[in-house]
């Protein structure tokens, strides 16, 4: 994980609803920037959102769409997912309801996350 003073300053994460090219288009944005651990894991299904975000845009915006470029992650961190970390926000979820300590979920999922945007996530998860 980058230390709070080795991470971006410029990078803010949004949860929205509805078509992130339109988001996007709000937001000025130039360029999507789409994490993936691998192409032979994760090409398939990126190449058909990239698809999507851009016919999307010409059919229904009608706007040009905005170029994609994709970036592979550290090869450490190929066994992390959504899916890993739904789950462990579930956990986490689970244990608040039953009043039980959430430290042990917590502490694993900062290994996945970094510190400044876990809580977002965990809420967005729940």
């Amino acid at each position: 994980m980058l230390d709070s003073d080795d991470r971006c300053k410029n990078v803010e994460v949004k949860v929205v609803t509805g078509y992130i090219w339109r988001y996007a288009k709000t937001q000025n944005a130039s360029l999507f920037f789409r994490g993936i651990r691998t192409w032979s894991s994760d090409g398939p299904e990126e190449r058909h959102l990239q698809i999507l975000n851009s016919w999307g845009p010409l059919l229904l915006g009608p706007v040009w769409p905005i170029k994609t470029i994709f970036l592979e992650g550290h090869p450490e961190y190929r066994d992390v997912s959504s899916t890993v970390v739904r789950e462990i926000c579930a956990e986490i979820k689970s244990r608040r309801e039953k009043g039980e300590s959430v430290t042990i979920d917590a502490v694993e999922l900062s290994k996945l996350i970094p510190d400044h945007v876990l809580e977002k996530i965990v809420i967005v998860y729940q």
